[in-house]
């Protein structure tokens, strides 16, 4: 049996009254890639916002190495510092340099020594590209390199699971492929990691298997091949048309 890191069972979740999703069930296992393709507006965000309770489902149940993360009892924050979470606006401190963006976690929350959590953030920056840049202010930098820096942050944190909300939208064209080699570069390392993405290319070249959503559902789900080159729903098709002769 696979190691499920992540088991979603029947979420849903509404804002007001529209239906966003509409009982999703997944497993993600140890090492996995799983990328999330679908219109704006299909619940992938939302879904992605769940699995760590940025979003909190309506009902349904989400199991994080075996917790419950819908379970009043369990220890939430303890946890969700296990998820690393990389947003499309990056979301760094502009007014604290690079390092201390990396450090701030790892010293507040698991309670490392000022030198061991600059040791750590020296390491996951040379992994990004990003070492040169470990004493420069945060908003000197260009999009590509904020969320490479980002990337650095939450791994500092040393989590179980990567998630990433659409890492690229928000960049130019010309930086989104050195923040795509530094996810690639994890997907080969053995990181397990859930991705939001418009890229079809990326997600051709990186997953294990991908998501289609659509109205709040999963409609179609499979290997690459299965949902970019062989899709068996027609709203997969009519979606990929958009990227891809299918």
């Amino acid at each position: 049996m696979p190691n499920h890191i992540l088991e979603i069972r029947n979420i849903h979740k509404r804002f007001d009254q529209q239906l966003v999703l509409n009982g999703i069930n997944l497993d993600v296992s140890e090492k996995e890639v799983v990328t999330i393709i679908g219109s704006s507006g299909s619940g992938k965000t939302t879904l992605l916002r769940c699995l760590n309770l940025l979003n909190e489902p309506d009902d349904g149940n989400i199991y994080f190495l075996g917790n419950d993360l819908m379970n009043p009892k369990t220890n939430l924050e303890e946890l969700r510092m296990q998820i690393g979470m990389v947003f499309q606006s990056f979301n760094l401190f502009n007014n604290k340099n690079v390092i201390d963006n990396c450090t701030l976690g790892p010293i507040k929350l698991l309670k490392q020594t000022k030198e061991v959590a600059e040791e750590n953030a020296m390491i996951y920056l040379k992994k990004v590209g990003m070492q040169d840049f470990a004493y420069q202010s945060a908003n000197t930098l260009s999009g590509g390199q904020k969320q490479r820096v980002a990337i650095a942050r939450a791994l500092c944190m040393n989590p179980k699971i990567m998630l990433f909300d659409e890492p690229t939208s928000a960049l130019d064209p010309e930086m989104v492929g050195e923040v795509l080699t530094v996810i690639k570069n994890l997907a080969n390392e053995g990181m397990t990691m859930v991705i939001v993405t418009h890229e079809m290319e990326f997600a051709k070249e990186v997953s294990d298997r991908i998501v289609f959503m659509d109205q709040g559902v999963i409609a179609e789900i499979g290997t690459p091949e299965q949902i970019l080159v062989n899709p068996k729903e027609e709203r997969t098709r009519t979606f990929l048309r958009r990227y891809v002769n299918v």
